[in-house]
């Protein structure tokens, strides 16, 4: 189930990669410091949780670098366990993590934030997770 999930990971991390490469050739003729709006909606059960933020980037490898933590951050939570039954939203701006949702239990929350500080790139975490 685990190989499953980390394959599943990391066909959406690749398809985040393409999709932000199109995004990023798409804006090449903007001027700098666009805002980019975030909504993510994430619903396991009964559970949802959704998180929405517009960001601001000086150029595309800032928005790159963002996407890449947000891949790795959502793989360790799930290589973990962390999120196999519970809706995590994970968003970055500029090296900050916020970690939305809900999580089985503190100590569950307190792994989430540990493991998101671990990221190479990780400047700060937000962490508004609640658990049951």
């Amino acid at each position: 189930m685990r190989h499953k999930k980390l394959i599943s990971t990391a066909l959406s991390g690749v398809a985040a990669g393409l999709i932000l490469a199109i995004r990023v050739h798409a804006q090449q003729a903007t001027p700098p410091e666009t805002a980019a709006p975030t909504t993510q909606s994430i619903k396991l059960e009964r559970d949802t949780v959704q998180s929405s933020a517009a960001h601001h980037y000086n150029s595309p490898a800032e928005r790159a670098n963002d996407a890449l933590i947000i891949t790795e951050v959502k793989t360790s939570l799930a290589d973990q366990g962390i999120t196999d039954r519970y809706p995590v939203a994970v968003d970055c701006d500029h090296g900050t993590v916020q970690l939305t949702g809900v999580v089985a239990s503190p100590d569950d929350a307190k792994q989430a934030v540990a493991l998101a500080q671990n990221i190479k790139g990780v400047v700060d975490v937000k962490n508004q997770l609640t658990w049951r």
